[in-house]
Parts: C-alpha cells; structure tokens; sequence
C-alpha cells in the first residue's frame, strides 16, 4: 500500500516537475487520492471482517 500511495506522489511530483499542464498534475493527484481512500478502506474493513469472524 505504502509502495502505490509514494509511486503515486513520486509520478505527481515529476508531472510537476516537468511542468506539464494543471490537467495533468491535478488528474494525477486525484487519481492518486481515489487510491488512497480505497486502499484505505479496503484495508479498515478487511481488519474489521477479521475480528467480526469468530
């Protein structure tokens, strides 16, 4: 998870870098947040279906 969330801010940070267009840079941010928030909630409930499982 950590791996996908750094690659994402690493791509983010080159399209800055290279100064492509606001359109680009801000896709890549929120394609980058979407991920974040599912893996984050992937993560919280595949926790919690594990401690509801007796």
């Amino acid at each position: 998870m950590d791996t996908l969330i750094f690659g994402g801010l690493l791509a983010t940070l080159i399209a800055m870098y290279r100064e492509s267009s606001r359109t680009v840079v801000l896709a890549a941010w929120w394609v980058l947040l979407l991920a974040v928030v599912l893996l984050t909630a992937h993560y919280v409930t595949s926790g919690l279906a594990l401690t509801l499982s007796h």
